[in-house]
């Protein structure tokens, strides 16, 4: 699963420092438009030593029709896990974990983002 990071001043500086390509980096939007099959990165607080992240791990992009609007959306399973901030080196997840992910999929992620972000 590929890796974007939203814009901000942290996400910048580690492709300065060469820890993210700057490919990698999308610009700040609303959540639903995340890219499907894709671990989203969003920080609140990026100027602090361990920001408060959260990575937005989407799955496979369906089109799916709710029947009490009868309206047709494209949408894809997300689940959120959160950490670092004032969590303490704890993490918590909402959300849907697509059926193609597993627990060790959220687990190499979350390891990946601690290692890019030296934390």
């Amino acid at each position: 699963m590929k890796i974007k990071w939203e814009s901000n001043s942290r996400a910048k500086a580690l492709v300065v420092d060469g820890k993210i390509k700057d490919e990698d980096i999308i610009p700040r939007t609303k959540t639903e438009n995340f890219p499907a099959e894709t671990c989203t990165v969003r920080m609140a607080k990026p100027r602090e030593k361990v920001p408060f992240i959260t990575l937005h791990i989407r799955g496979k992009s369906k089109q799916r029709t709710f029947h009490w609007n009868n309206q047709t959306y494209e949408c894809a399973e997300t689940c959120r896990v959160n950490f670092g901030g004032s969590y303490n080196n704890t993490m918590c997840s909402n959300g849907n974990l697509d059926e193609n992910y597993t627990w060790q999929d959220v687990h190499n992620l979350v390891e990946e983002v601690k290692e890019a972000m030296g934390i």
